[in-house]
């Protein structure tokens, strides 16, 4: 959007160019005929000037232009930021054709609660074209400071002494708005807005006029002597280095009086010299243009220079970040600076600055910037946390908005899952997402984090490669993540890992078999040789030995963890695709084939199950070589026993009647395992780690015996455990009064006057424990927290069981307290599908400020939050989920028992209440939901998607008739069931009712098929004559006979990657273009055209164009 640099200061006033020719004295005229119709966010202050805005609003409209205007757009009941967002959106949506025309007034732009501030704001964060106009003296927003901006402020009453609202003031203001002055420059404004697509585009200065335009002051001049600087700065800069340039000159001797001026829709008078060059770059929103002559040899010599320039002088980088990835940014900057790339050192306070080489210390990070811009191609390296860019307070969000307007690029590198600026969502970004550990209670609490150099190594060269010309600026990698949406496992790795200790054993045993030869003899069978198989008992630690796998084995390419508390984690087709997503992370030949085969947008969302891991994992890793690097290429997976369907009580119904996959065995990822190891090639194996079930034996019979079960390990197991006491332990430095006590109380109660030490408090906790490292570690946890001391271990229990009952007896000895506080909590989290964030919780229990305040006070001891600084983002978690099992349980839990089906209550009143809510303002609100942006998107997203996936399973496990109407209610909303086969579409693609090759005859014996015949059903079909994709469905019924009428539209694959409703041929600026067939799909739901899927009944045999 921006073609300036950063800011920059005038020793004149705002705008005063006496010096230059007057905007009449022009020679030539550019004919043009605007072909594209605009669409324009008007954005000015309710105050006195706001009749001007409206006065451009209705001449920009009677042109044949969209304007977006508050007053017309924002009634009551709507959201206002919402609104102005959606307004924004639409801009975007809009591409070059859109535009933000900000009417600058005091009253607008006062801070800090000037009305535009925030649209300006936010258009700035959406790269949109702002055009600033000053109407009246104001200061502008820094996110434009570097533009210039349009003057009208000679066109406006002079005297505000009058109220807004007189007479006088409206006469005033009428006749400004109908002298020839405002006439003339509103035609110029108009013209500019046509023809360019920036406000810093070539030839703006000419349509203008010169001296319509001017510079903010208060911006540093110097700041903008780069190659990057745009030409209209130059232009209007009163610096003798960089004065007009001479080719805009009038000759003094023309006179203004000999000019015409014919500024119209179908004209526009311009200076002699704008030059060929110039021309070209005029908006392709002009569809003609006739220009006077001129030369282009300036301006082809400029760009000799300029490309000399990129070929002698080397790109600068500036790191941002937070000070939470100080240690990974410090590593890039050493190992970049050591490889010969030039980059701004670090700063320890997070973000910008640190010491010069030379010694100097910088004083902020526009000194970094500066520095980074005054080469070509500058660019800025964008460490990608929700502390760094998340929205509003990240820490480098000022260094982004900063860095587009210096012009210069970005190379974001993802750390912690997060949502993605706007601004630049389209760069591809390198995952770094497993390059940290950490350690703490959360991130952004009293965390450390340090560095996983297994997993950067691989990363590091990464990087290089990508700084050196290979980075993807057409989004391939934001694109994959958008279509794959990968899981995101850090938090989870970095908690079980930070104690990490011990089962040296077990890692031994693992590498012998990840560098023994698959083909070698062994009494296994090959298939077994190719899997190595880990199983224990719940709370024998199998998930922290898989985590800490995944940081410390380079050969893990992939890995997936299903835990019990997130059931999304327990769907097979995510877990295939956020696979695929980890190998083009780790592989480039596997991302290659990929991007060089079947188009993704086509198989992914059509295609079944058995499918995907075809496509996804055997194809791809049979057709590359392996990569030398490593003997062989592991995927590891986590959790085997809930990737078994019957583990999961929430399946959503089906929306199309059924189909022929439903209960499929072969739709079971554990089922499908042995034929995926044997169709894999030799060097890629497998990890699994499960329960030792009998659904997950049965299924996994194929690999017995399990190489290792946890249990049969005893002596090796215990020293583990004893290991991880001491260690943590010693950490706590336990005074020697506390053993004095413990010895005495101890050594009384056993009849042992021997000395009392850490050995003996090792070797007391140990044998309780029973093998069991869950145990160990809650009792460690607990003496660390000071809810244990070493004089009560004589009374710790025998076994997990035991420990959970004596801890909830002594913790919530009130069970007043525990009933009215705590309990209600554990029902919720029993009968969550998904880990819910604290304020979810808060309004599912209706807790008020105080209670919610208190909530870490109340459960700390029983519950973790973890992640984020307000209850947004925390999330609320069980140190372990066996505690969930056993408060469940009746016949163990005893008092503390808790009723699943009243925590299912709870969620499901609470999802009817927000609906409604949230329905009331909005009838549309979920309906309209982005569902493809759950992975990374807000909270309160998430919070409503959760309402539409569950609201009904939670009711229909709860008791109560009322439940039941509220289940019937949600039935009967049109709305809420087309929420919920949007949702299940994104999740679950197209597959069960896409029905291959069919021609179409055979099509419309399918939808007659369906009984009672409906306006709406639909099914999704492939025509190999027309190679492409089509829906058919029912528009209408026969008012005579009854009978359907059918429609078949092509949806064609355009060569940009995107689908369309018309061919390549065809396809104008106007055309609606989707990203993929499933958002084909969820449009034309919304609209009301397809309704009613049908379901396929048989196997697919699916052909799909190449």
């Amino acid at each position: 959007m921006h073609g300036g640099s950063t800011s920059s200061r005038l020793d004149s006033d705002v705008g005063d160019h006496g010096s230059f020719p007057l905007a009449t004295s022009v020679a030539r005229t550019l004919q043009y005929t605007p072909s594209a119709r605009l669409k324009i966010f008007l954005s000015y202050g309710h105050d006195r000037f706001q009749a001007l805005a409206f006065h451009l609003k209705a001449a920009l409209q009677r042109r044949g232009h969209v304007v977006w205007l508050d007053i017309e757009k924002l009634s009551a009941g709507i959201d206002w930021e919402e609104g102005i967002a959606g307004g924004l959106s639409w801009v975007r949506d809009a591409g070059p054709d859109g535009r933000v025309l900000l009417v600058m007034t005091p009253h607008a732009l006062r801070r800090p609660d000037g009305y535009c501030l925030n649209e300006v704001a936010r258009a700035a964060s959406l790269r949109l074209n702002i055009f600033p106009v000053m109407v009246a003296e104001s200061a502008p927003p820094p996110s434009i400071g570097m533009l210039p901006f349009f003057d009208m402020r000679d066109c406006v009453p002079g005297d505000l002494g009058l109220a807004k609202d007189s007479r006088e003031w409206q006469d005033l203001m009428k006749s400004c708005l109908e002298s020839s002055a405002f006439l003339d420059k509103a035609e110029r404004l108009y013209a500019m807005l046509e023809l360019f697509d920036s406000i810093t585009s070539y030839g703006v200065p000419a349509v203008a006029g010169l001296a319509n335009l001017g510079l903010f002051p208060d911006f540093d001049d110097h700041h903008l002597d780069t190659p990057r600087s745009s030409s209209v700065r130059r232009l209007l800069s009163s610096s003798p280095t960089r004065g007009r340039s001479a080719s805009l000159d009038v000759p003094s001797e023309e006179s203004s009086k000999d000019a015409t001026s014919t500024l119209s829709t179908a004209s526009v008078q311009v200076a002699e010299a704008v030059s060929v060059n110039e021309a070209e770059n005029v908006s392709a929103s002009a569809a003609s243009a006739v220009v006077g002559q001129g030369t282009s040899e300036d301006s082809s010599a400029i760009k000799v220079d300029d490309d000399n320039a990129v070929s002698c002088r080397k790109t600068r980088y500036v790191l941002s970040y937070d000070v939470s990835c100080y240690v990974l940014a410090l590593q890039i900057y050493q190992d970049l600076t050591k490889s010969g790339f030039s980059v701004y050192p670090v700063s320890t306070t997070g973000s910008i600055g640190l010491t010069m080489e030379d010694g100097t210390k910088p004083s902020s990070r526009e000194d970094a910037l500066q520095w980074a811009s005054a080469e070509k191609d500058g660019k800025l390296i964008l460490l990608l946390t929700a502390e760094s860019v998340g929205r509003p307070h990240g820490v480098s969000l000022n260094d982004v908005s900063a860095a587009m307007s210096a012009g210069l690029g970005f190379v974001p590198l993802l750390v912690r899952t997060c949502e993605i600026p706007l601004s630049i969502c389209r760069i591809q970004w390198l995952d770094m997402t497993d390059c940290l550990i950490y350690s703490g209670d959360a991130i952004g609490n009293g965390v450390t984090a340090s560095l996983n150099q297994v997993r950067y190594e691989s990363r590091k060269d990464q990087l290089i490669s990508a700084l050196e010309g290979t980075l993807d600026h057409e989004g391939q990698q934001a694109r994959l993540f958008s279509l794959l949406a990968p899981f995101n496992f850090q938090r989870q790795i970095s908690h079980l890992t930070e104690n990490f200790i011990g089962r040296e054993w077990l890692f031994e045993q693992f590498q012998r078999w990840v560098q023994g030869s698959a083909a070698s003899s062994s009494t296994r069978e090959l298939s077994n040789q190719r899997v190595f198989w880990v199983v224990g008992q719940i709370g024998s630690g199998k998930t922290s030995v898989a985590a800490c796998m995944v940081q410390s084995c380079p050969e893990i390419a992939a890995f997936h963890l299903a835990t019990q508390e997130d059931e999304q984690t327990h769907n097979a087709r995510r877990c295939i695709l956020s696979l695929a997503y980890q190998l083009t992370t780790q592989l480039p030949e596997y991302a290659h084939y990929l991007q060089s085969h079947e188009p993704l947008e086509e198989m992914v969302p059509v295609a079944s199950f058995v499918e995907l891991v075809t496509h996804l994992l055997i194809g791809p890793l049979t057709a590359i070589a392996r990569p030398s690097k490593y003997k062989s290429l592991v995927l590891l997976i986590d959790g085997v026993e809930w990737l078994i369907p019957a583990s999961s009580s929430s399946q959503m119904p089906p929306f199309s009647g059924g189909s022929w996959r439903e209960n499929k065995d072969e739709e079971c990822f554990v089922s499908m395992l042995p034929m995926l190891v044997s169709r894999l090639p030799e060097w890629v194996r497998i990890v699994l780690l499960s329960r030792e079930e009998p659904p997950v034996l049965s299924k996994l019979r194929a690999f017995d015996p399990p190489d290792v079960t946890i249990e049969q390990f005893k002596h090796e197991n215990d020293q583990d455990i004893r290991r991880y006491i001491n260690h943590s332990l010693s950490k706590l430095q336990l005074s020697e009064v506390e053993f004095e006590k413990a010895a005495a109380q101890i050594g009384t109660d056993s009849g042992n006057n021997h000395e009392f030490g850490m050995e003996q408090v090792v070797e007391l906790i140990a044998r309780r424990s029973e093998g069991l490292f869950l145990y160990a570690v809650n009792v460690v946890q607990a003496i660390s927290e000071g809810r244990l001391h070493l004089h009560e271990l004589a009374e710790l229990p025998v076994g997990m069981g035991a420990y959970l009952q004596q801890f909830f007896a002594s913790h919530f000895a009130d069970h007043d307290m525990y009933k009215h506080r705590v309990r209600p909590v554990l029902e919720v989290c029993c009968a969550a599908y998904e880990p819910l964030p604290v304020a979810t919780i808060a309004r599912v229990l209706e807790w008020d400020v105080y209670e919610q305040r208190d909530a870490a006070t109340v459960l700390g001891s029983l519950f973790s939050i973890e992640a984020g600084n307000d209850p947004e983002t925390q999330t609320l978690r069980p140190f372990h989920t066996s505690v969930l099992d056993w408060v469940r349980d009746s016949s163990s839990s005893g008092v503390f028992f808790v009723d699943v089906a009243s925590g299912h209550e709870r969620l499901g009143r609470w999802a009817a209440r927000e609906y409604q809510t949230l329905t009331r303002s909005n009838a549309s609100e979920f309906v309209n939901l982005n569902y493809e942006l759950e992975a990374t998107g807000d909270e309160k997203l998430k919070s409503k998607i959760y309402i539409v996936r569950n609201a009904c399973n939670h009711l229909m496990q709860a008791t109560g008739e009322d439940c039941m109407q509220l289940v019937a209610a949600f039935a009967a909303d049109e709305k809420f069931q087309l929420a919920r086969r949007l949702l299940h579409v994104r999740a679950e693609g197209l597959q069960s009712f896409f029905h291959g090759d069919i021609s179409r005859e055979k099509a419309q014996e399918l939808l007659t098929r369906r009984q009672p015949h409906r306006v709406g059903s639909f099914l999704i079909r492939y025509t190999s004559r027309q190679q492409t994709y089509c829906a058919s469905f029912v528009t209408g019924l026969d008012e005579a006979s009854g009978a359907p009428k059918f429609r078949h539209n092509l949806i064609h694959h355009l060569e940009n990657g995107s689908y369309s409703t018309v061919p390549q041929k065809d396809v104008t600026e106007k055309t609606i273009l989707y990203p993929d067939l499933i958002s084909f799909v969820e449009q034309y739901q919304r609209k009301g055209v397809l309704t009613a899927p049908v379901a396929r009944a048989a196997p697919l045999n699916r052909e799909i164009s190449r």
